[in-house]
Order: structure tokens, then sequence, then C-alpha cells
């Protein structure tokens, strides 16, 4: 790979931890932000994990403007894109960087959900199922960058947890403490494909560093090896964050969620104009996933890319720490 790594979306969460990790390991790292940042991008997540912030290079861009887009990538060697957004403002950067990245290697982040509702043991051959809007911007971002000559690495990863993750660690341990998660009984008996941050982070630098990746694109399962289920995941985390003891919850609370879930989520996107913490929703869409019964196959990103994990136990004690702290 020749010349730095840009990464879009690296104000993000996932971004963060990406410009952080990737500039710990020896690459020379762009943070691709529209405004630069407050502090140091490798605060707070790196300073929390026992990390340096690390120098980075800040370039401004809009990353679905191909014109700005184009004038981040002068002299830009790889991509990495990490943008987190609305579903149509996804597309639109991914539609950007397919017509701006030329030849250089990409490694996008996609997500499980292109699977939608499959289960069983879901390899990348698989057909792309998605279902809403989040899911389906996923699978045309993918569909998009598909199209390219130059070297493509999609990486499909499970549900993304860590310092700094608001759906999988800040938000759930959130419910765990106030007793609306807990056992779910068999509610909560679907796979739970986790993905710690620190390993999303080791399978790009992988990525990025693979010889003589292959023309075209290529996608990858990131996953867990060894998942549980989401009751198991509860309890772990319930332990690690202090939310205990756990208690089953009953039928008629998971109903009552479902029934609470949209005036909720009215209350928090009327409530976040003022910054003020409303009690979290849990859409029906999560509950839906909580059963599931959909196992990631992940040998193929194993035999591709040869990272290191980080143990399972430790990257929940990581993320909860970091909840204890700052969630």
């Amino acid at each position: 790979m020749q010349g730095p790594v840009l990464i879009l979306g690296a104000g993000g969460f996932i971004g963060r931890h990406m410009t952080a990790g990737l500039s710990a390991a020896g690459l020379r790292v762009i943070a691709g932000m529209r405004r630069r940042p407050g502090q140091p991008l490798g605060q707070p997540l790196g300073q929390q994990l026992g990390q340096q912030p690390e120098r980075t290079e800040f370039r401004q861009v809009d990353a679905a403007d191909e014109g700005s887009l184009s004038r981040a990538l002068d002299g830009v060697g790889a991509v990495v894109n990490c943008v987190a957004a609305d579903p149509a403002a996804m597309v639109a950067a991914t539609r950007a960087l397919a017509k701006a990245a030329g030849r250089r290697r990409i490694v996008h982040l996609s997500s499980m959900a292109v699977y939608g509702s499959a289960t069983g043991l879901v390899g990348e051959d698989a057909p792309l199922t998605p279902e809403g809007a989040y899911g389906e911007a996923k699978a045309e971002s993918e569909r998009l960058l598909a199209a390219l000559p130059g070297p493509v690495i999609m990486l499909r990863p499970g549900c993304v947890h860590g310092p700094g993750s608001e759906g999988w660690t800040a938000r759930p341990a959130r419910l765990l403490r106030a007793g609306r998660l807990g056992d779910l009984g068999p509610d909560g008996d679907g796979v739970c494909n986790l993905t710690s941050a620190a390993d999303l982070v080791a399978a790009t630098t992988a990525a990025l560093r693979l010889p003589g990746a292959p023309a075209g694109a290529m996608a990858l399962n990131l996953s867990d090896p060894a998942p549980g289920d989401w009751n198991a995941y509860f309890l772990a985390l319930a332990l690690a964050t202090g939310a205990t003891p756990l208690r089953r919850l009953p039928g008629w609370q998971l109903k009552a969620e479902k029934l609470a879930a949209y005036p909720l989520k009215v209350m928090e996107i009327s409530a976040g104009k003022a910054r003020l913490r409303t009690p979290d929703p849990i859409p029906p869409s999560l509950l839906r996933l909580f059963r599931q019964d959909i196992t990631l196959d992940h040998r193929r990103a194993d035999a591709a890319l040869g990272f290191a994990r980080t143990p399972p136990a430790q990257a929940i004690s990581e993320a909860a720490h970091w909840f204890l702290r700052e969630g």
C-alpha cells in the first residue's frame, strides 16, 4: 500500500477507534471529517484504554460530495469507510467514494444487517435480504462498491460494542440498570453476534496490509467465534456494570416495551434537540434480533486476515469500564 490511509467518518464511535488503532499499529492516518475535532481523536476512547493520543492529520471533507472527497484523497493510498449517518447519507457517501476512489484499496464497513432475518449459519455467499432502511442502505452501499475494479474489502461485523458504543454497550447497560432488560427467557435465546471495536480495528489493519489483494470486491463476516445467546451477554454486562441481581422479565413487560417504543422514540428525538435524557426505547426490531437464530460464519475472514482477537471477557470488561466512567 502506497501513501497514508484516509478514514472517512473519523469522528464517529467506530471512526475514533479506527483512527487511534491504525495509528497505534504504525500506519499513517488522515482523519476525514466535516469539522475539525475539538480534541485529539485518540481521546477519550484510546486514553481510557491506556493508550496515548496519536498525532493524526486532519482533512476537512464532505464525504457525500465527489469534489470534496477527491481533494481529500490527494496522495492517499487507501480508504477506510466508517461513515455512520442516516441511511440516505450513507449511500450518498458510498456513491461519491465509488466515483472518486479510482484503484485505491477500500476497506468498507458494512453490517450483518444485510442478511435481514436469515437464520442458521450464514456465510458471505448468502443472499442479501435486508429489512429496514439501515440494512437496505448497507446492502446498496455494497452493490456500489462491488462494481469497482480496484481491491475492495467489505467487512460485515455483528453488533459492534466497546468503549463509546451507544447501541450495544451504553444503552443495554442503562436498560439493565433500570430493570427494563434482564433474563428474557426464550425471547433472549437468539445468537448474540458481537464484534468488539478492537477486533474490527485489528481486522481492518490486516485488510489494509493484505498483500496482493485481488481486484474486485471481497466480503468478510466478523464476529465472536463462539457466540452465546443474548441472555448470556446481558448477564455478563450486568455483572461488569453492577446491574445485578438480574431478574427474569415477565412476558407482559416485553409487550409493554413494544407498545412504548414509538412514543419513547418520539420523546428521544424531541429531547435530543434540548440535550435532555429520556427513557431509552426498545424497538420491536431489537426484540426480534434477541430471538433471531443467526450465526455469522467467520471462517473466511480468519483464513484471509488472520488477525488476533480480543478475548470476549476482556472486551466486555473494557466496555463496562468506559460505561461506568462516561456512559
